[in-house]
């Protein structure tokens, strides 16, 4: 017998993430956006990483202007980090026509969890979610 999680996680919408952007790409685009240097934008972004670390210890949520970053404890004891993008950046992202990537079963957006428990049951009539 199926779970409903495996039905819904196999026909969800999901976005298909191409290749990495690498640091280097990141450099370049910011330097063609700016007037520093490859080097600079490079002792910025280390520097960055130093103070963001230091105020997440300190136990502080970190407003940076393109995300609030905090951490999280689990039950274990372990911390996350918790990444919390600014809402211009979603409103972007949600603007009509906006992404120009792709979308693994894009005709499922808008269905329920219930339709997509019903398409995995009559494709799959030997392992039903009951």
């Amino acid at each position: 017998m199926a779970s409903k999680i495996q039905a819904i996680n196999a026909y969800r919408p999901r976005i298909v993430h191409s290749d990495t952007a690498g640091e280097d790409r990141y450099m370049e685009l910011v330097t063609q956006r700016t007037t520093l240097s490859k080097g600079v934008v490079r002792n910025v972004q280390e520097s960055r990483i130093e103070t963001l670390t230091g105020l997440l210890l300190d136990g502080r949520r970190v407003r940076t202007g393109g995300s609030t970053y905090y951490l999280s404890i689990g039950l274990d004891g372990t911390y996350s980090v918790k990444v919390q993008a600014n809402k211009d950046i979603t409103n972007a992202a949600n603007q009509k026509g906006a992404f120009r990537g792709r979308i693994a079963n894009a005709e499922n957006i808008g269905k329920t969890s219930d339709e997509l428990v019903e398409m995995w049951n009559e494709e799959h009539p030997d392992d039903l979610v009951e």
